[in-house]
């Protein structure tokens, strides 16, 4: 079993590795910002567990490949699991309509970083993203979103390895563990607080940026470029 274990954590890593370091070494936006430049609740509870089902997934896969498994991935993934993705994704797609809605609607009232020089830390994917207090006060819906989830994911993870030690061989895993209904319960209960923790409109202009000047610096950007596209070449005699 030793093998599906180091599987499992090689292939959070690289996951970890593809979607938040890489993009961020090469200058580009990874995937826990969002159209704000800010780092994003949803976008992290979503690739949290992301990270914990594929990587464990893989980690089977690799160690029924290794134990001499003909049929790597014969294992099943239980109906709870797939409604937990359902919830997490359905959550991070609402989440990112409220956004768009605000940016369209109030974006002189949205915590926004200048197009291509976000900033900030990870602590502030808990605060209150509107309003005066912006980025200052933290956000009672998001804490205990964030706190759910890790304790969720930690039990998750505590279950699976149980599972993998009470097998001697990686083929006797008929599936990834199951979730029990309360706990999808307590994670839908809490998605839907976050959500509705994200209707109110607080007034005020956030300090640091608004996204009101972040589209304003796109469009400006967007301006000089076509500019110097339709400036002829001057060749010299």
């Amino acid at each position: 079993m030793a093998t599906t274990f180091w599987a499992w954590i090689v292939s959070a890593l690289v996951i970890v590795l593809l979607a938040v370091v890489i993009p961020s070494r090469l200058g580009a936006q990874n995937v826990l910002r969002d159209s704000r430049g800010r780092y994003s609740l949803s976008r992290l509870q979503l690739m949290i567990w992301m990270v914990t089902l594929l990587s464990l997934v893989s980690g089977m896969v690799f160690g029924r490949f290794a134990a001499g498994q003909v049929d790597v991935a014969g294992f099943g993934i239980p109906d709870q699991v797939l409604k937990l993705l359902s919830i997490s994704l359905g959550s991070a797609v609402v989440a990112a309509a409220v956004k768009v809605v605000k940016n369209t609607n109030r974006p002189e009232c949205v915590a926004a970083y200048p197009e291509g020089k976000e900033g900030g830390r990870l602590t502030e994917m808990l605060t209150v993203e509107e309003g005066a207090s912006a980025g200052r006060s933290i956000d009672l819906a998001k804490f205990q979103n964030l706190v759910i989830t890790v304790l969720l994911v930690l039990a998750y993870v505590a279950q699976a390895v149980s599972a993998l030690k009470a097998v001697d061989n990686p083929a006797g895993i008929g599936g990834l563990p199951a979730f029990s209904g309360t706990f999808l319960v307590l994670l839908a209960v809490s998605h839907a607080a976050y959500l509705l923790g994200k209707l109110p409109s607080p007034v005020g202009t956030p300090e640091g940026g608004t996204m009101r000047e972040r589209l304003d610096s796109a469009a400006s950007e967007a301006s000089e470029a076509d500019v110097v596209k339709t400036v002829p070449e001057v060749r010299t005699a």
